[in-house]
């Protein structure tokens, strides 16, 4: 019995000496050749069962029974059927090689033992870490490899099933065993590896990160934070306090943020001001996170990362800067600035912008709708509408209740205001579907343009008026029946044209004086301009006392029509003028119209008519004519005017 405790006892020793030759190998295979851990791992696990087997428990001739099953199993587990295979290859060979009456079972033993341990680590790499597949591969060890005494023969059975008691609780323990050491070293490993992990990040982070005791003295630094503080190596750090590095004053601020996270028992993100050994001063973004021991929970010390945000702050103060810079401006520019977002909610604007709608101002601030402010405004009468847009229903007030889009729409348009001043709104489009728009005041300009135009019309009036009789003058006669004879010849309506020549004006003018001339054809005119009814009838003054009349769309007949009446009206007058045989003054008058075979142009028709005119003046005056069909030569008709006279 004493032999038999002592074999076992071997055995097991050498399954945990496998335990501690696998973890130190696995950890050297993992850093310098990791390809080939699988294979070391069922290397050792074959020289570890052949080992075992040399230290059998004998229960009959050629019959052994070992541990061998627990090593070959925990290769399975752990490196799965790489290892298993390669470990129970080696096994087999050496069992195979010892021979005896057991050499079948117990070859089969070991394929059983080594499915055990890949059945239990099945499509998990990681399998020796969990329990549950631990103690799966040692109750498996236990059941299944001892169906192999069914091979053996028969007559030793009863020493075989002698030995199980004591045995299967050892195979079992020693795989427990086995594996439980490989996996706390594992663990112990992995532990290591994040710790060191850990140390190489905080080595070499960028920014600082220091780790104090309750009582404010460094346990931790990284370089990082031993350079902010000009010293070379971190481990000049340790034991010491802010005290030891920086001014009082600094010391004692950063004494009270730390107090502050402990009163507060949580992580507190605070800005702190620093100072460097070379004076440099700055500013950090400093995280504290309060260190909790695992079983009261109670703080213990406090890690501190600091980032430098000294060249942010220094932005952010530009930048407050610039925008107070930009708000000035646009406060007082000369112009309205006001911008909307995509749903035409008011987002900013200017004070000039608020001025220059004062009954609405109290309404055109951030947040407000321009739906509601064009209803405002124009319920409160800000805006000066056209009559046809103030009958209208406004944008703002349709049953949809959308947004008007007028305002809206990139562009110019002006704006009339209730006391007269007229502004220029300018709409831009920005980026995310928003509009700003630049009121201008234009009321001074709007008044000047409309003084330039006032006055440009009383120098066109005066550049086309005959100044003595108020009618147009010779230049704004020439213009006018070029332009009506293009038009006729374009609709084909008729044109007529009336030269009219006051009766013996210079006898008129020899026996009543220049001024009583002038007064007379003031008057002849004030009657041809009533004769000119309608808005497009040229009344003008040809030259001295003869005078034109251009009837549109009118054609000869009608021409002589309104001589006539003409006629009739400067007789009316009744103007004594004793140096006529009527005894009044009269006029005579030569009637051409288009269209008319002989007329192309406007001479043709000035010429027509002055023909008239002449028969008419001939024929006895105080009379109109017609013009014939074919026209006089003109230096006959220069002559027939020269001969008689006006």
């Amino acid at each position: 019995m004493t032999m038999t405790m002592t074999q076992t006892l071997v055995n097991i020793a050498l399954v945990l000496l496998f335990s501690m030759l696998w973890s130190r190998l696995d950890g050297w295979l993992e850093r310098h050749s990791p390809a080939h851990r699988l294979v070391g791992l069922g290397l050792i696990g074959g020289l570890t069962t052949i080992l075992l087997m040399l230290f059998p428990l004998a229960v009959a001739p050629g019959v052994f029974l070992d541990l061998r099953s627990s090593a070959i199993a925990v290769c399975g587990l752990m490196g799965g059927p790489i290892s298993a295979v390669l470990s129970a290859g080696m096994a087999v060979t050496w069992r195979v090689f010892q021979g005896g009456l057991g050499a079948g079972a117990g070859a089969l033993a070991i394929l059983l033992a080594a499915a055990v341990g890949i059945c239990a680590g099945w499509r998990d790499d990681r399998a020796i870490l969990s329990i549950r597949r631990i103690v799966l591969m040692s109750v498996g060890l236990v059941i299944v490899p001892q169906i192999t005494i069914l091979v053996l023969p028969p007559e030793t059975w009863p020493l075989v099933l002698s030995s199980l008691p004591l045995m299967l609780p050892m195979q079992c323990l020693a795989a427990l065993l086995a594996a439980l050491m490989i996996r706390a070293e594992l663990l112990q490993r992995a532990k290591l590896q994040e710790a060191e992990l850990y140390r190489s990040i905080i080595e070499t982070m960028p920014e600082n990160l220091t780790v104090k005791d309750r009582e404010g003295r460094f346990i931790l630094a990284n370089p990082a934070a031993a350079d902010v503080l000009g010293l070379a190596d971190p481990q000049d750090m340790i034991g010491k306090t802010d005290a030891d590095f920086h001014s009082p004053a600094l010391a004692s601020q950063y004494h009270s943020d730390e107090q502050a996270v402990y009163d507060a028992d949580k992580a507190l993100l605070l800005e702190q001001s620093y100072e460097t050994s070379l004076g440099l001063k700055g500013w950090y973004s400093t995280l504290k996170y309060p260190i909790r021991e695992p079983k009261t929970d109670r703080i213990v010390g406090l890690v501190t990362h600091n980032r430098d945000i000294s060249k942010q702050k220094e932005l952010e103060r530009q930048l407050a800067e610039s925008r107070q810079q930009l708000t000035d401006a646009l406060a007082n520019m000369a112009d309205g600035l006001v911008m909307f977002d995509r749903q035409g909610k008011l987002v900013y604007c200017n004070e000039r912008y608020r001025a220059m709608f004062s009954k609405t101002a109290d309404l055109r601030v951030p947040g407000a709708h321009l739906r509601d402010i064009i209803a405002a405004s124009r319920a409160r009468g800000e805006e000066a509408l056209p009559a046809e847009a103030a009958s209208a229903p406004a944008a703002c007030d349709r049953a949809d209740d959308k947004m008007p889009a007028l305002p809206l729409q990139p562009g110019k348009r002006e704006i009339q205001l209730w006391d007269g001043r007229a502004l220029e709104a300018q709409t831009r489009s920005v980026s995310g579907g928003g509009s700003l728009i630049v009121f201008t005041d234009i009321t001074v300009a709007k008044q000047a343009e409309e003084m330039l135009r006032q006055a440009n019309r009383a120098l066109e009036k005066a550049a086309f008026t005959d100044g003595l009789t108020g009618l147009y003058n010779r230049r704004a006669f020439d213009v006018h029946i070029r332009h009506e004879l293009a038009r006729s010849r374009r609709s084909g309506s008729g044109v007529c044209l009336l030269m009219i020549d006051i009766d013996h004006f210079k006898l008129f003018n020899d026996r009543y004086g220049h001024q009583s001339g002038d007064q007379c054809l003031r008057q002849v005119a004030s009657a041809l301009r009533a004769t000119a009814k309608r808005g497009t009838d040229i009344a003008a003054r040809y030259g001295g006392e003869e005078m034109a009349l251009l009837l549109t769309d009118t054609d000869l007949a009608g021409g002589e029509i309104v001589a006539r009446h003409y006629c009739q009206a400067v007789r009316d007058l009744r103007i004594a003028h004793e140096g006529s045989h009527k005894g009044f003054v009269t006029v005579s008058i030569g009637v051409a119209a288009v269209p008319a075979d002989s007329i192309h142009d406007s001479d043709d028709l000035i010429a027509s008519a002055d023909a008239a005119l002449y028969r008419a003046k001939h024929g006895g005056r105080d009379q109109h004519v017609a013009a014939e069909l074919q026209l006089a030569p003109v230096d006959t008709l220069t002559s027939k005017r020269a001969k008689h006279g006006r």
